[in-house]
């Protein structure tokens, strides 16, 4: 018996010189790695090094000349890494799973995983990407298995996947994810490439299809015909707005791209709305935002009596149109008016 304990130490002290000889610094302290032999059969024994960064408000990716390059798998969940640059990881050349879930990544740069050829899992999900394209997933073509659950993107765009020859596992769930006419690609690119669809991927939109697996959608039920749903659509300020002559009103409108042929409209009293300089009424660009929002502003400016009424901010697409409207009042800066009275109570601070 004691002749076994002696043996346990002796290994751990083995194992333990072996993760020190194959984990140099990693600069950022709380990061950690261990190391282990490979349990492959051959006469050289490789080592598997595993690096975890969770959890330790990292900024950036490690630059890949900190980890070992006989790293097998990197963990830099739970951090606030906000963009994946082109090569990100090059150089992790035996990387074979990677976890950067749950932190704020909006953009992923074509090749970021470029150099990856052995990577086998990737999880990307609880992030914040709406932009995907199939240059993202570059040289990852061993990857089996891909989680790009909790982002917020509605919808994938067709042969996303395409540099995925190896693919077996996909997960794509969304608060807003849209099964529509528009993801009929990926239910049959997943049935002829033998990709197995997680049974968490299930519509949100439209509403009659709310609740289904999306892995168990028949082809027909996947249409554009329907009604007009909108997964976000609002209008800032929504409420009526009273106003003095010759003050300045923002108004911006927000929805959900559903497709190409969304767009956005302003009206004023049911009269379309256009830039007229002369009247204080500025039109601003309509921007599109991570691929999956459009807004739109309109801004009052040196307002007149002109102005009040009912604004209108309109969306037109070809599956429909909606809107949502708002008053404004104009009062005169000589009208009179009460000062504002105060009261906070164990019920809240109401004016």
């Amino acid at each position: 018996m004691r002749a076994l304990s002696i043996l346990c130490v002796l290994l751990w002290l083995y194992e333990s010189s072996l993760a020190n000889r194959n984990c140099p610094d990693l600069i950022v302290d709380s990061c950690h790695c261990s190391a282990e032999r490979s349990k492959e059969l051959s006469r050289q024994h490789t080592v598997r090094v595993k690096v975890v960064c969770e959890d330790v408000d990292l900024m950036d990716t490690l630059q890949p000349s900190f980890v070992p390059n006989t790293t097998v798998s990197l963990n830099l969940s739970n951090n606030k890494i906000s963009l994946l640059r082109n090569g990100s990881f090059y150089g992790l050349v035996a990387l074979e799973k990677l976890d950067l879930r749950n932190n704020l990544i909006s953009t992923v740069e074509p090749g970021a995983f470029r150099g990856l050829l052995t990577l086998r899992r990737l999880d990307l999900s609880n992030n914040r990407i709406g932009c995907l394209s199939p240059e993202m997933f570059l040289d990852l073509s061993n990857l089996s298995k891909l989680n790009l659950s909790g982002n917020i993107f509605s919808t994938l765009t067709v042969g996303l996947f395409t540099h995925l020859v190896a693919l077996r596992v996909l997960h794509f769930h969304t608060e807003t994810l849209f099964c529509d006419c528009q993801l009929k690609w990926l239910l049959l690119w997943a049935r002829s490439n033998a990709v197995r669809i997680g049974n968490e991927t299930v519509c949100v939109f439209p509403t009659h299809l709310h609740g289904l697996e999306f892995r168990n959608l028949r082809e027909q039920q996947l249409r554009c015909d329907g009604p007009l749903e909108m997964p976000l659509f609002q209008l800032i300020p929504s409420q009526r707005q009273l106003v003095f002559r010759g003050d300045r009103l923002p108004l911006q409108c927000t929805a959900s791209y559903l497709d190409p042929s969304l767009e956005l409209r302003w009206r004023h009293n049911g009269h379309v709305v256009t830039t007229q300089e002369d009247q204080g009424v500025f039109v601003e660009e309509t921007l599109l935002h991570d691929c999956c929002l459009l807004t739109s502003e309109v801004i009052l400016s040196n307002i007149d009596v002109a102005i009040a009424g009912i604004w209108e901010c309109l969306v037109t697409s070809f599956r429909g149109n909606t809107s949502q409207q708002m008053e404004i009042v104009v009062l005169e800066t000589s009208a009179p008016y009460c000062p504002t009275d105060r009261v906070t109570n164990n019920k809240g601070d109401f004016r």
